[in-house]
């Protein structure tokens, strides 16, 4: 085999980490008698010659003789060179050259030959579909659809083999890329038919492949009882494989294991979200398929709930409150998916308000254990980091709950104080005094310290939401350099912050722009210091713009002065973010009112980029929320929650959304 191999000149190839030298022996090993070594070599071949998806010349030149090791029957390996062969080979996938740099175009471009390489092979690759080995045949449509549409009807061809194909693992292989092809009426029907009459896990992974070509098309009646039926079949347990390697499929390899211990059919994991996904904008019919679910008895089905109403909620708006008050139920589980369940809600914000009542009787219990370990149960232990807070605590201070403040307090008592319990204390405000009191000891050991700020950082977020209640605070932040975010923690504190003034005036000419506009605009809060606007002025463009624009517009009238200077920046450059625009409207609309000229500017930012949206309707009122009534209706009737993309995520996401959804109907809601 591998004729030819060793004559490449492997030291003029590169991949991830230099030169390829290395390739030939990873591609012997892909075919090794013993499957560690074949795993040791299939995570080195992902690890350099495809890293990240990336293609090289080198992950050309292995091609051939990836086709040629999966045309040998019964060789071992076959099904893990098959799914490299399909991640390599998938172009679809790459964007067009001219949203690229010259780096990625070259390696689009190396795609498009290995996929021109595979496809002139299909007819070999073809004979995979109907292949001895079950796992080979399990991956094979996959790679055959990375080939479409060089494979004459495949979709047919699919289907086809779906009438005698009798293992499990090869069937969803077999949904799974039916799901991921256009298909006709025709085709669509008969996915249909079988969901109708097939086992109820055949009939579910049917539905999965209609709704990822219309979801509209799904019949939905009785889903979450056929559901049930498929997760009760009696599935293939594959079990431990027996041994172990230093590598990141391995660990993948035995999470999936550990994964499928206690689910009566593996097959079927997962199979909710796959199912409601695709459904996109039927919120209402989502929600009614996963509710339900939620109250299995059994650990896996309401598991797989869970994460399926987890990421419904984290993108989509919708009335959850059943659903919620079924996961609250989910915390009297076992420890994995109450886990699952408790890090969930903390996430889900005003979302999870029906969960309040439950998790505060939750938290009572575990507070009431003893402590191990000089720690709390409330706490979460991390092997190498600070502790966190457990999530019923995270839940309950997000919502201000009096029921949370008492351990938060203890925690600032703690050796290792847990992570980010400056923010949970930032939602008191009732109790500034006593909360400033049981912080400021710590300042001075902060300070002394020689490190990342965060925690210190997270301790101002409180202060700045206690205003003047945290004067007592001012002498410890003048002990030690000012930085920007401490002068703007003295503005926020304002007239009671009168100490700060010299050190203010001294850092309004520091080299450092974000602390000298952070500190002209504390002057201005704490004694309207008439310097004030003259300096942010002069930051408007720059790295502390951002800066500069929010403090001339909390400035409001008395910046008006500057507003001739400001409108020049409505038309700045919006480039893909619009926040200087929308930064110099806002500030504008403060300083004048002028609601006809702000309003087109903010409208334009609201639709390029949703991330301004918040900072627009804090600030909308009056005539510019008449102006801008439209898009608050627009933004209330979405589905999707305004912040949800494809390749970031964030904790905060649905409070963030949630709270746009209230400032919008409180903008419309007449007074």
């Amino acid at each position: 085999m591998f004729t030819g191999l060793d004559d490449i000149d492997w030291e003029s190839l590169t991949h991830a980490y230099g030169t390829a030298e290395d390739v030939p022996g990873w591609v012997r090993g892909l075919v090794d008698s013993d499957p560690a070594v074949r795993e040791q070599s299939l995570d080195a071949m992902y690890g350099a010659v495809h890293h990240q998806g990336d293609v090289y010349d080198s992950t050309v030149a292995v091609v051939p003789y990836l086709i040629e090791a999966l045309a040998v029957p019964r060789l071992p390996g076959r099904d893990g060179i098959a799914e490299l062969l399909t991640s390599i080979v998938q172009v679809g996938d790459w964007p067009d050259e001219a949203d690229l740099d010259e780096d990625t175009i070259v390696m689009r471009r190396h795609a498009v030959r290995a996929h021109t390489l595979a496809v002139a092979a299909a007819p070999v690759l073809l004979r995979l579909a109907d292949d001895t080995d079950p796992e080979v045949r399990a991956v094979a449509p996959s790679l055959l659809v990375a080939l479409a549409p060089a494979v004459p009807d495949l979709a047919g061809l699919l289907l086809g083999l779906l009438g005698s194909e009798t293992d499990l693992k090869v069937r969803t292989g077999l949904f799974e890329a039916l799901g991921s092809l256009p298909l006709d009426d025709a085709t669509i029907g008969r996915l249909l038919e079988l969901a109708g009459s097939a086992p109820a896990s055949t009939a579910v992974a049917a539905l999965i492949a209609v709704a990822r070509n219309d979801p509209y098309r799904v019949p939905l009646d009785g889903v979450p009882e056929l559901i049930e039926r498929a997760y009760a079949e009696e599935g293939p347990a594959a079990g431990p494989a027996g041994f172990e390697t230093d590598t990141l499929i391995g660990s993948l390899r035995v999470m999936r294991e550990q994964s499928d211990e206690g689910r009566r059919a593996p097959h079927c994991t997962r199979m909710i979200e796959d199912l409601t996904d695709p459904l996109g904008a039927r919120v209402a019919e989502r929600i009614a398929i996963v509710t339900p679910l939620l109250a299995s008895t059994h650990d896996d089905l309401a598991g797989d709930a869970l994460f399926a109403v987890n990421k419904l909620i984290e993108g989509r708006r919708g009335d959850y409150r059943e659903a919620v008050t079924r996961v609250a139920g989910l915390l009297e589980r076992p420890p994995r998916v109450a886990g699952w369940a408790a890090g969930m809600l903390k996430d889900w914000g005003p979302v999870s308000a029906p969960a309040v009542e439950t998790v505060a009787a939750r938290l009572a219990a575990i507070d009431a254990q003893p402590w191990r370990d000089g720690l709390p149960e409330w706490t979460v232990r991390y092997s190498a980091d600070l502790p966190g807070l457990h999530p019923y605590l995270d839940l309950l201070a997000g919502f201000g709950d009096e029921r949370a403040l008492p351990p938060l307090l203890t925690g600032l008592t703690l050796p290792q104080r847990p992570r980010d319990i400056g923010y949970r204390l930032a939602r008191y405000p009732g109790h500034a005094e006593r909360i400033t009191a049981a912080i400021l000891p710590h300042f001075p050991v902060l300070a002394a310290a020689d490190r990342e700020p965060t925690e210190w950082y997270a301790f101002q977020t409180a202060l700045r939401a206690f205003g003047a209640d945290a004067a007592p605070a001012v002498p410890y932040l003048l002990a030690s350099p000012l930085r920007d975010w401490s002068a703007s923690t003295l503005g926020r504190i304002g007239p009671a912050a009168a100490a700060a003034r010299t050190a203010l005036h001294q850092a309004v000419t520091s080299d450092d722009p974000r602390l000298a506009a952070a500190s002209a605009g504390a002057l201005w809060r704490i004694d309207r210091w008439p310097g004030a606007l003259a300096r942010l002025t002069s930051h408007l463009d720059g790295p502390a713009s951002r800066e500069a624009f929010d403090e001339i517009t909390a400035m409001g009238a008395a910046a008006a002065p500057a507003a001739a200077l400001v409108a020049t920046y409505l038309d700045a450059p919006p480039d893909r973010h619009w926040w200087t625009p929308a930064r110099a409207a806002l500030a504008l609309w403060r300083l004048t009112g002028d609601a006809d000229r702000v309003a087109p500017v903010l409208a334009a930012a609201w639709r390029g980029n949703p991330q301004t949206r918040p900072a627009i309707a804090a600030a909308a009122g009056g005539p510019l929320a008449v102006a801008l009534a439209p898009l608050f209706r627009d933004e209330i009737a979405a589905s999707r929650r305004f912040n949800v993309s494809d390749n970031t995520w964030s904790t905060a996401q649905v409070t963030e959304d949630e709270e746009l959804l209230a400032s919008c109907h409180r903008l419309l809601t007449p007074p």
